[in-house]
């Protein structure tokens, strides 16, 4: 004898809460922003161009803002790792800020530009070693900041590609005066005054998982 199965009675609250969850899930828009800014050369002429550069999560960005200096590309100690000797020991030819040119590797960025604003920089550029698309410099787990230098930071840096940054350094290495702006005008979070938020969320996280279970 056949007994007609008959389908629970919150089947329907079941399935309205299943079809919520896919729609909430099929708006999200997860992706990764690696948040830059324009790097413009304004001299020598030969070297005229304009670079994207990605902004450092941590130091002051000019949100709206430009500076103008004079990169500066030190003869030793080119990875920023290690203090640099002596009071402001970088001197552009001209009365402009100077902007530190180092290279990627052997320690955290972010220390990189915390050595940079020691030494009297401006801003700091961080020339990356490879050939790659360009990534968020992040700082450091708290824990490896035993001085705490990372809250100190109060320039601004950025990540720039390796061939722009070997172009600077040949053009430093001839005696050649490198000016450039760095420009943060288009780069305001917020531009058109709205506030936008971004939902990253899967099936195993708690919101998920309290949408499924009820």
């Amino acid at each position: 004898m056949l007994v007609p199965l008959h389908p629970p009675a919150n089947m329907g609250a079941l399935f309205f809460q299943v079809l919520l969850f896919s729609l909430i899930v099929s708006n999200v828009d997860g992706r990764f922003i690696v948040e830059k800014n324009s790097i413009s050369v304004l001299s020598p002429y030969s070297l005229h161009s304009k670079h994207d550069a990605s902004i450092g999560n941590f130091g002051v960005p000019d949100y709206g803002g430009s500076l103008v200096g004079t990169v500066v590309y030190p003869s030793k100690g080119a990875n920023g790792c290690a203090e640099f000797d002596g009071d402001k020991p970088f001197k552009s030819k001209a009365h402009r800020p100077n902007i530190l040119l180092l290279d990627r590797g052997d320690c955290y960025f972010a220390l990189k530009v915390w050595n940079g604003q020691q030494a009297g920089a401006a801003a700091v550029l961080v020339a990356d070693s490879i050939d790659e698309a360009l990534i968020t410099m992040d700082s450091p787990e708290e824990s490896t900041d035993a001085n705490g230098y990372i809250e100190k930071i109060g320039i601004p840096s950025a990540l720039i590609e390796k061939s722009f940054g070997d172009t600077l350094k040949e053009a430093l290495k001839k005696g050649e005066e490198v000016v450039i702006k760095m420009d943060w005008t288009e780069s305001m979070p917020h531009p058109d005054q709205r506030v936008e938020y971004e939902l990253w969320t899967n099936s195993n996280d708690e919101c998920g998982f309290v949408v499924m279970s009820r």
